[in-house]
């Protein structure tokens, strides 16, 4: 007999879609943890830098920080998110 498991695992995830100081701010907000931003020699940010007590993640632009529901902060592209996760985002009125 075949079986199917699903995971029952949840996360919440943000994307870094800038460097601009209300983006930082919701990621800062979201992770609890200090976030530096990294740009290249033009100006253009590269990267944002989480530091978490444990260890430093680096989400570049376009990536998502997800905090998954044991707490563990990872970093990760859409396609890999939508992999291991269903998205049940709600649609909120304007």
């Amino acid at each position: 007999m075949i079986r199917m498991f699903r995971s029952r695992d949840s996360a919440e995830a943000i994307e870094l879609v800038d460097g601009e100081m209300a983006t930082i701010k919701r990621v800062i907000q979201f992770t609890g943890c200090p976030v530096t931003v990294n740009y290249d020699t033009e100006g253009n940010v590269v990267a944002g830098i989480i530091k978490s007590p444990n260890e430093m993640l680096v989400a570049k632009v376009g990536q998502f920080i997800c905090k998954e529901s044991s707490g563990k902060l990872s970093v990760c592209d859409y396609e890999k998110l939508i992999e291991k996760y269903e998205e049940i985002t709600e649609e909120t009125a304007s």
